[in-house]
């Protein structure tokens, strides 16, 4: 019977036509056709996409006239300051297992604060390598299940039917939540710490987390969006390609071989998996961005390939002896070598299993680490009976399957709990496995033949790659394996030639150091110097002197303010790399279809939420009586408010009477006024008594206080008007953000079509909006230099292209010059509507970010108060001195 379609992308343009269809078994087709003529064109324009990733030093142009002076300052430290470094990882234990070994080099090479936000089944691994441990949730057993069910990307006919793919998008949204909490949250995020005693102020200081930069493993989703939001350092460490390349296609891409050029199509797959992912979870990704972080969403029109568009640093962890690094990837892109985590040394086997090693020849390993399969006693019977049929003596892992569990174990089989591979493969003859990128590096770097019977994922990329080095035969595909494919593998892979070329890779593997790359790769792509307190360089600037931009740390900044140098209303969050996400529509076409998606993909979403929400309403239990409601003791929940009546008595050391006086309630008050941009600003010197906004005294609290108070359980019907309300609120917001996404996606698409379309080279890069007043600007000089380069381009379009390719180039020229005329003064006529509107509602957005803001600020102030107070005299006047040999005119005050 024919694979049933369940969903398909076709993209058509100029240059080729892909199709791609996704088959009930999960497997991804992909065909295309193309004009061989047309590639190279298609090459270039792709390769020389405009990224341009805003460091901190072009963010905070103003600091370059003291970068002489702040080297002068640091003398010869050249030393890298500590950082916060969130690692996200979804995936197995092979997938954390090389993120360990990269974080232990991190922590105790360059003493970084790593914490490792994984799910919590790997708390106790983490924990037990000495580094910090964050759930983002999720349940890896869960995910293999559906992986083994579902090979290739997208579900097949029995997990729609099960429902499992909600359950996988609500798995995927409570991961990319876990990822953010991971970057601002203390603690490890298993919300179930309680103390035997309460923390001191200073304990609570130490575990306050926000991260100065992110590592992550692309299928965690959250890692671009995260940094965006904080402005910091991204850097994704991966075990299989993601990233677009001639030289093979994506490993979970099933590529039609009839094309008549493999390179492109190995090129291609790439973006159309993208595709695939993104309409699967498009609207996931941007509800975590628009409701948790505050951010724009993404059209999947020009978001699918994000990471590439922005070329954002990637380390690929496998070895260069196994796959060399292609030749059209660029300098942003390295390959470290396998990441091993030494365990073997803490290793002591027990007695029976020593008994059995030493009972005969070096037995064959099977082991399929954390699969789960539905069948595990047939899945056991095929194995016994093909280590039978080769005649080989085997050790057995049960793994998460739980092989061999009610199944008469042969004499010649001995089965395995947990035994670490590095201590484990020295006593074996060949390994086989599911092709886990890090069963297959510790397998090959140790000289042992290796048989892959992929599962899913790039299982099978692994497999092709070893057969491919001629380190083993052919990948077995698990649905396909019987017991004749098996033993035909294993002793394919005890021959002499495959014996032989596994032992000259193990040989080059044996010099790398895959971990220590990891982390130097990392460090080189962090442009270090950007990110440096200005007057501590071996601190990481948190805040920003406004008008002067100078960047401070915090304990810098809180010894400035204790001498009246500068002060809270003039300090805002520093930003380090500017992400900038959303260039829009590369032409006007897809920027019509982005509004009308949008649009509709919007009202959709409402009337969705809304009917889940008034089905659960119409199933809630009736309310309790008000006098059970009030005894429940989970109902108390303490209500904490913003208040104006945190007023406070000047002092000419203000964080020093706060680091001895302060309250949680009062730091979280003035975080909150400086993200709402309230703080007053007390420069009337004419007052002989002044209000300051740090120092806090003992004071009284003027209206109401702040206790516990018992929540009411609500009725339907006041649930269901509730939520009938924000049903209404989400249709109103939505209509009115029609008109501003029409003008918006136009301009954009008109101002990006020259060079998208013509090869322009002229377009100039588009600012980013984020409030009224940049709105304007973008919409001025859209107005100015579009028309401008419009009617200029009518003269240099043609002079440029002749001296380049003489009459041709006129020719092109002309055309160029024709063509930016109607597009950039186009994108000036829907530029001054549509960059002003963005402004407008960026402006509106900024009130619902404030708590989000509030909450890193307070974090920052609790953190300058807890350095200020472990400081000596001695470093305080390092740091003036300092600061005046910085030779800064002013504070802004």
């Amino acid at each position: 019977m024919a694979d049933a379609e369940l969903h398909r992308v076709h993209t058509v343009n100029e240059h080729f036509t892909a199709k791609a269809k996704i088959l009930s078994d999960g497997r991804v087709n992909i065909r295309l056709s193309h004009r061989a003529s047309q590639l190279q064109k298609y090459f270039e324009k792709t390769s020389k996409y405009r990224a341009r990733t805003l460091t901190g030093v072009e963010l905070t142009k103003k600091n370059r006239k003291y970068i002489p002076n702040s080297e002068s300052i640091a003398g010869e430290f050249r030393g890298r300051p500590r950082m916060n470094i969130a690692i996200h990882i979804v995936g197995s234990r092979g997938d954390v297992q090389p993120f360990i070994a990269i974080g232990k080099v991190l922590k105790d090479k360059y003493g970084h604060r790593v914490r490792i936000c994984t799910h919590p089944v790997f708390k106790d691994f983490v924990e037990e390598n000495e580094l910090e441990f964050f759930s983002i949730g999720g349940d890896p057993a869960t995910l293999m299940a559906y992986m083994v069910k579902n090979p290739g990307l997208m579900p097949g006919i029995e997990s729609l039917k099960a429902g499992d793919v909600g359950k996988r998008r609500a798995d995927i949204a409570e991961i990319l939540e876990g990822t953010w909490r991971g970057c601002v949250e203390p603690g490890d995020g298993m919300h179930s710490e309680k103390s035997e005693k309460p923390l001191t102020r200073q304990e609570e200081a130490d575990r306050l987390f926000i991260a100065d930069a992110i590592i992550a493993n692309p299928p965690s989703y959250g890692h671009i969006h995260c940094a965006e939001k904080l402005g910091i350092p991204l850097h994704m460490m991966f075990t299989m390609p993601w990233s677009p390349t001639q030289q093979f296609p994506h490993p979970l891409a099933s590529m039609d071989r009839n094309e008549s050029d493999p390179n492109f199509g190995n090129y291609i797959s790439y973006t159309m998996m993208e595709l695939l992912a993104w309409q699967g979870l498009g609207d996931v990704i941007n509800g975590f961005r628009t409701k948790t972080l505050n951010l724009d969403p993404i059209s999947p029109l020009w978001g699918h390939m994000l990471l590439s568009r922005m070329k954002v640093p990637f380390t690929y962890a496998w070895s260069s002896a196994l796959i060399p690094k292609p030749s059209d990837w660029g300098a942003h892109i390295n390959i470290s070598g396998f990441s091993f985590l030494n365990q073997a040394s803490s290793y002591t086997p027990p007695d029976d299993l020593m008994a059995f090693l030493n009972a005969g020849p070096p037995p064959v390993y099977i082991g399929f680490g954390s699969i789960v399969v539905d069948h595990p006693d047939e899945l056991t019977k095929l194995i016994f009976a093909a280590v039978k049929r080769a005649g080989v003596r085997a050790l057995v892992s049960k793994g998460w399957g739980g092989l061999g569990s009610d199944i008469e174990v042969p004499k010649d089989v001995f089965l395995l709990g947990n035994v670490p591979h590095d201590w484990l493969f020295n006593y074996v003859s060949a390994v086989v496995h599911h092709g886990g990128a890090g069963t297959t590096a510790i397998g090959i770097a140790m000289g042992k033949p290796t048989v892959v019977v992929p599962f899913f994922g790039d299982q099978p990329f692994w497999g092709a790659m070893v057969h491919k080095a001629g380190a083993g035969p052919e990948p077995i595909p698990f649905k396909r394996m019987t017991e004749e494919s098996l033993a035909e593998g294993i002793t394919i892979a005890l021959g002499e030639d495959v014996q032989k070329a596994v032992k000259e890779m193990s040989k080059m593997i044996s010099s790398e150091n895959g971990a220590e790359a990891a982390a130097l790769s990392f460090h080189n792509a962090v442009n270090i110097d950007s990110m440096r307190c200005l007057v501590l360089p071996d601190r990481i600037a948190t805040w920003r002197i406004k008008n002067t931009e100078i960047r401070l740390s915090s304990l810098a900044a809180a010894v400035l303010i204790d001498n009246g140098i500068t002060s809270l209303e003039h300090l805002k969050l520093v930003k380090h790399r500017d992400w900038y996400v959303d260039e829009g529509a590369g032409d006007p076409v897809l920027g019509f279809i982005a509004v009308a998606s949008g649009a509709v993909t919007g009202a959709v979403g409402a009337v969705v939420s809304y009917s889940r929400s008034m089905s659960k309403t119409i199933r809630k239990r009736p309310a309790k009586d008000s006098a059970s409601s009030s005894s429940n003791e989970e109902a108390q929940v303490p209500t904490l408010a913003y208040t104006a009546s945190l007023d406070c008595v000047y002092t000419h050391n203000p964080v020093t009477q706060a680091n001895e006086n302060y309250s949680e309630q009062h730091v979280e008050s003035l975080a909150f006024k400086m993200a709402s941009k309230t703080l007053p600003n007390y420069t009337d010197k004419s007052k002989h008594r002044k209000t300051h906004s740090w120092s806090p005294v003992r004071r009284t609290y003027s209206g109401t206080s702040h206790h516990s108070t018992p929540a009411h359980e609500h009725g339907r019907v006041h649930d269901a008007t509730f939520e009938t309300g924000q049903f209404a609120q989400t249709i109103v917001a939505t209509g009115l953000r029609v008109p501003v996404s029409f003008f918006y996606n136009l301009a954009n698409g008109f101002h990006n079509a020259p060079y998208v379309l013509l090869n322009d080279d002229t377009v100039r890069r588009r600012d980013n909006i984020t409030g009224l007043g940049s709105g304007v600007k973008v919409a001025s000089k859209e107005v100015v230099f579009g028309l401008y380069d419009g009617f200029t381009g009518l003269v240099t379009q043609p002079y440029n292209g002749t001296k380049k390719d003489g009459v041709v180039g006129f020719g092109k020229g002309v055309g160029r010059g024709f063509g930016g005329l109607v597009f950039k003064t186009s994108a000036a006529a829907f530029g001054m509507t549509g960059y002003t509107l963005k402004g407008v509602e960026k402006q509106f957005e900024k009130r619902l970010d404030r708590g989000l803001k509030a909450n890193l600020i307070a974090q920052r102030l609790k953190q300058g108060l807890r350095q200020f107070g472990q400081a000596t005299e001695e470093d305080k006047k390092e740091i003036l001195k300092r600061w005046a040999d910085l030779g800064v005119s002013g504070t802004g005050r």
